[in-house]
């Protein structure tokens, strides 16, 4: 049996606050994951839904609009997400949009705008807040730090060297500068046939004595040649061997939505390539940074890292659901 959550919502408008509304908890359908938490809202013009993992650091929300008159879904809206408009796409029935939590957003309330002369006739808008949960990144300790070959952590490399980094970097932002319709309609699913997770999102490690950035992905563990499946529609923007990600994929999977996988033994597809979710682009490896074969999986929204495993635990992305 699952919980549905009406998780703590403000509703403000211009002029004042109202009072939170209460909780409720209603039964849902077995296929929902028991984790997600999700908020219903019934308005006069529109019903609101909004569902996460968790509305906590690192996760990705999933935001449903959908007007009660079937021709408003023509009009213009206007949605913005702590300050950032919110990339829309109208679907037959609704609007729906992904919008990213960054792992160092301050702790606090999450703001969602909607800006409409059709919904909210009188005031133009209205907001929405969210609390954020507290979250706590692991931190692996001195005496667990990962051994790597020196020329990873050297400030001290050859100038052919620092301009093949260099060139990779211009190759990275140009791909995630991409922008392209959305691309899927469908739920997201796991990259690999058999899931053992090694490594959590934005886990802080340290390298051969020297501290690293937080992990910006997932690692999943594989034996060499294990095959890696897109994990959703989309396509190919970047597909080439760099210095630090080794044999390198990125997918566009549109609206500045964006997957990737690192230190592969074999790339399996081209720039330019559109793949279906489940597709075969790689092969597990050890390429790059890497201690022993894995897959490090990696996503960005709207140019802010996020946990890609709450994209996978979304459920109500296909408009059925």
């Amino acid at each position: 049996m699952i919980r549905f959550l009406s998780f703590i919502v403000l509703i403000l408008s211009i002029v004042r606050a109202v009072p939170a509304e209460s909780r409720e908890v209603k039964k849902k359908s077995a296929k929902v994951s028991p984790t997600n938490y999700f908020v219903k809202k019934e308005e006069k013009n529109f019903s609101l839904l909004m569902e996460a993992r968790r509305f906590g650091r690192g996760e990705v929300i999933f935001l449903r609009l959908t007007p009660k008159d079937k021709k408003w879904i023509n009009e213009s809206f206007k949605v913005s997400w702590l300050g950032k408009d919110v990339i829309l796409t109208k679907r037959e029935k609704s609007m729906v949009a992904f919008l990213p939590v960054s792992p160092d957003t301050p702790a606090g309330a999450m703001t969602l705008e909607i800006v409409s002369k059709i919904f909210f006739v009188k005031r133009g808008q209205k907001q929405y807040q969210i609390i954020l949960e507290p979250t706590k990144f692991q931190v692996i300790k001195k005496n667990q730090q990962i051994k790597v070959d020196e020329k990873f952590v050297t400030k001290e490399l050859p100038k052919e060297t620092l301009d093949f980094i260099q060139e990779c970097k211009t190759a990275k932002e140009a791909a995630f500068a991409k922008q392209s319709p959305l691309q899927f309609a469908n739920n997201f699913k796991n990259p690999l046939e058999k899931i053992f997770i090694t490594s959590k999102f934005y886990v802080r490690r340290d390298y051969n004595n020297k501290q690293g950035r937080p992990h910006g992905g997932v690692d999943f563990r594989g034996k060499t040649g294990t095959p890696i499946f897109a994990i959703q529609d989309g396509v190919v923007v970047l597909a080439r061997k760099t210095y630090y990600e080794g044999n390198f994929t990125i997918v566009d999977h549109g609206n500045k939505i964006f997957s990737f996988y690192m230190h592969q033994d074999e790339i399996k597809v081209k720039v330019g390539d559109v793949v279906k979710q489940g597709q075969i682009i790689g092969a597990v490896g050890t390429t790059g940074m890497s201690t022993g074969p894995h897959l490090h999986l990696g996503a960005k929204i709207n140019d802010t890292l996020v946990d890609p495993l709450s994209l996978i635990a979304l459920q109500s992305i296909a408009e059925s659901n």
